[in-house]
């Protein structure tokens, strides 16, 4: 069942399409990645599900409460981190939210910061406490903005970790990243390129459907093998046999059997996937 629907949606500034008809669904329960450069329209589709940016189309949101972390700050300056958690508490209608505020303190690791003025935070404390108040009044659907910029990597796992204790729990997460680590834990990601949808599925069924895989062969005899193999396949010798296919499972026992049929001894025998980064920027260049 989906908690938000997205129907040809287009979004435009005077005569610049920044998303083109994009349809895309939100799963109750999953962590769904936006992937795409800078420009990609991730960020304009965010603010239109928040009703910020004109635009045609249809989007239904199903969530009984939504949480939002934009990549530009909304805290308040002049105030101290943890009078920031108070302040969105009290905008949620959390009567006595002081035991979701020092929830909130520690997971972010804030704990000793909370009577700092968010002025005077780093970058990245300043994302931490932003990823706090977005996640105060305990929503149904989290939607997170880049959320992990500027954080350093010990602490983005730990997010991370968090978002899965959320998506067991029953939340719904939407997210945009760069970073190609966090888009492998996503159950869903949706690449975008130039406001348009370009590849849709888990990690592994986007790196099956866009990148061919390698077949590696140490074996007896290179030459011959080569010979053999180049009538069938797109083959290169690198210090051993190299074939390019688009399923190496399946392919891997019919190379072998061509070359015992030819008397040839496979030696040994590895599968080459492609990462999701090399999967991404393929795509980004075609």
């Amino acid at each position: 069942m989906n908690i938000l629907e997205i129907s040809d949606l287009t979004v435009r500034f005077a005569e610049f399409l920044a998303v083109k008809d994009l349809n895309l669904s939100v799963k109750r329960g999953e962590i769904l990645g936006l992937l795409g450069p800078n420009g990609a329209g991730k960020t304009t589709t965010i603010r239109a599900i928040f009703g910020m940016v004109p635009y045609e189309g249809e989007i239904r949101n199903y969530a009984s409460s939504v949480g939002w972390m934009p990549q530009h700050s909304p805290l308040y300056l002049n105030l101290t981190v943890e009078e920031n958690l108070r302040f969105f508490a009290s905008l949620h209608g959390l009567k006595n939210p002081k035991e979701r505020v020092e929830e909130m303190l520690r997971l972010v690791q804030l704990e000793e910061s909370r009577n700092r003025l968010v002025r005077n935070l780093s970058g990245g404390m300043k994302q931490r406490a932003m990823l706090a108040c977005a996640m105060i009044h305990d929503p149904e659907l989290l939607i997170l903005d880049e959320p992990t910029a500027g954080v350093d990597p010990p602490l983005r796992m730990n997010f991370w970790e968090h978002f899965q204790r959320l998506k067991d729990a029953g939340k719904t997460i939407l997210v945009t990243t760069h970073y190609m680590d966090e888009a492998e834990r996503c159950e869903r990601i949706v690449m975008m390129r130039a406001g348009e949808k370009i590849a849709e599925g888990s990690p592994e069924e986007i790196k099956r459907f866009a990148g061919e895989e390698t077949v590696m062969l140490w074996v007896e005899d290179m030459k011959g093998s080569f010979r053999i193999l180049s009538k069938y396949y797109d083959v290169s010798l690198n210090g051993q046999i190299s074939i390019s296919v688009k399923d190496a499972p399946s392919e891997l026992p019919k190379i072998i059997s061509i070359l015992e049929k030819a008397g040839i001894k496979v030696l040994k025998s590895e599968i080459k996937r492609p990462s999701l980064e090399d999967v991404f920027l393929r795509l980004m260049e075609e």
